[in-house]
């Protein structure tokens, strides 16, 4: 699996209410001659037998803002585009030096680049420092850190707080606990001036159920799979319609 053999692929995040796109998460695809599109399930082992982690994540970084560069260049507006780094890249000190590199040749914005962090990070001090590394160099962090009944006090420290497909799903399915969850989550988000978004939403039900307790924002099949960034910008044309329905 050679590097320039890679490719990413784009998610929209949409503002529920409008249509709107309002972001994108990146994921890492490999289009084979052969077997299409091969996923995270059989890259992932891939780069864990090579030990190439950091490696790999400088591919990811690159080709990240070197597209945001093209946007940019298209006055295509994508005001946040996350991506996971590999927890080895994080613990090693080198994403925020990867990231300034990265940033500076493309000569982009990094409030536009948004690093998403693992569950149990907070109970990480390694990972919590990348994190307010990369805050410092203006980088966007996010986490999914959500407790029982609400959000990590760490989490807190973070630019988006991510709501599961489980809690969706629950939510939907008229659970309380669900419920109590994410109206926690949208209060402690409105506090501390983060973003929530919503991942892997699958149908208007769920929809609705988390954009009536202030949930807005919505990522999830609903709006469709992962897609080239060209695709994306066609989307984000058509005003981001939904395609699970």
């Amino acid at each position: 699996m050679a590097a320039d053999a890679l490719s990413l692929q784009f998610q929209p995040q949409v503002h529920a209410p409008t249509g709107k796109l309002v972001g994108a998460e990146a994921f890492v695809r490999w289009p084979h001659p052969a077997h299409g599109m091969i996923g995270p399930s059989d890259i992932i082992p891939l780069v864990e037998l090579g030990r190439f982690h950091v490696e790999f994540d400088r591919w990811v970084v690159t080709a990240l803002c070197e597209q945001v560069r093209k946007w940019d260049a298209e006055r295509f507006d994508v005001p946040v585009v996350a991506v996971n780094l590999w927890v080895h890249t994080l613990n090693s000190g080198k994403a925020v030096d990867m990231l300034r590199e990265r940033i500076l040749a493309a000569g982009v914005s990094p409030k536009v680049i948004e690093i998403e962090f693992p569950r149990g990070t907070v109970a990480e001090p390694t990972l919590l420092e990348a994190s307010r590394r990369l805050r410092v160099l203006g980088v966007r962090t996010a986490s999914e850190e959500l407790g029982d009944r609400g959000v990590a006090k760490a989490a807190l420290d973070f630019d988006t707080l991510k709501i599961g497909y489980p809690t969706a799903r629950d939510l939907a399915a008229g659970d309380a606990l669900a419920r109590e969850r994410v109206a926690a989550i949208v209060d402690a988000a409105r506090a501390a001036k983060a973003r929530v978004v919503a991942d892997s939403v699958e149908s208007p039900e769920q929809e609705t159920a988390l954009t009536t307790l202030g949930c807005d924002i919505v990522q999830g099949y609903l709006y469709g799979p992962e897609v080239s960034a060209a695709e994306l910008r066609t989307l984000a044309a058509l005003g981001a319609k939904r395609v699970g329905v």
